[in-house]
């Protein structure tokens, strides 16, 4: 059978619209045989990946951002045919964490070479957070606040984007108040400024703050730091781009296999770059080992330092 590609035209602020027919050009000019569909709204490339994978399509592939990758692992691990089919990943997202991780380049042509060759796979972890899958991470309060306001943004893309989205949220975000239990470790009464939950190492383009999280380890890297003034968030901020913020005192790191987290506070959360909630109140967070086969590049993106 043939790979299926699964487009989101809405990528990268409807950039990835413009690559649909270059993407496809690429890969007839490699002699690959697939069949490619674009999707109309949100949510709709989970139906579609089920419905490729149980057609016998392989691989899937997300062509897209990290939304894109995110609905298509949800459509494979819901229906529970993540063993029956690979992932493939075309990158035409914003900030592509996942690919990058996967040794994928933006370059489209380098990039559906991989795809084509498919001469690497790895079998990869994956999350879930109440009913929702994730392949990347979980950010939960400003981190999450921080992408509700960048969608707000117009003239920005790309890692500009978040970074705008950073300052928005820091003029009248207010820090919650958690109770927090992991496999053996607990947090009562705590404020926070964000928790953070990493199956990868990389989020928004330029945020390590995961940098030690592994995509095949069985384990998920919790990160939670504690509530900070405004002044004390922007001497923080930086040290995210190299993951060096988890030497800080304000800063917790903790690797475990479930989380379970409430709040009386209202908690945006973001999975895999995308809001999936904005008001949460109990999260149940799960790591699920080798859950995914993916087609992957000659080597894992570098991490800091």
């Amino acid at each position: 059978m043939p790979a299926k590609i699964i487009l989101n035209p809405y990528s990268n602020r409807w950039g990835a619209s413009k690559m649909a027919e270059p993407l496809q050009e690429v890969l007839r000019g490699l002699n690959y045989d697939f069949d490619f569909v674009q999707t109309s709204g949100p949510r709709e490339a989970v139906d579609l990946a089920a419905e490729a994978a149980l057609a016998g399509f392989d691989p899937i592939v997300a062509a897209g951002g990290d939304g894109a990758v995110s609905e298509v692992v949800n459509g494979l691990l819901m229906a529970g045919l993540a063993d029956r089919v690979r992932l493939g990943v075309a990158p035409l997202g914003s900030a592509n964490d996942y690919a990058y991780q996967l040794g994928i380049p933006t370059d489209l042509e380098a990039a559906c070479r991989i795809l084509v060759q498919a001469e690497r796979e790895r079998v990869l972890d994956a999350g879930r957070i109440n009913d929702y899958y994730f392949m990347n991470d979980i950010t939960i309060a400003f981190g999450a606040q921080v992408n509700v306001e960048a969608a707000k943004i117009k003239r920005l893309r790309g890692s500009l984007l978040y970074l705008g989205g950073v300052f928005k949220a820091l003029m009248n975000y207010h820090q919650p108040t958690i109770d927090c239990r992991w496999d053996d470790g607990r947090l009562e009464e705590k404020q926070i400024l964000l928790a953070y939950v990493g199956n990868g190492f990389r989020t928004g383009g330029v945020f390590f703050l995961a940098p030690q999280a592994r995509l095949d380890d069985g384990l998920l890297d919790l990160v939670i730091g504690d509530a900070l003034g405004r002044l004390s968030i922007l001497r923080l901020l930086p040290k995210t781009f190299n993951g060096s913020h988890i030497r800080e005192p304000v800063v917790q790191t903790v690797r475990c296999t479930w989380i379970e987290m409430t709040s009386d506070d209202p908690l945006p959360v973001l999975a895999d770059g995308e809001i999936i909630y904005t008001n949460a109140h109990e999260l149940s967070i799960r790591v699920l080992p080798k859950a995914l086969r993916v087609i992957v590049g000659p080597e894992e993106g570098k991490r800091p330092g």
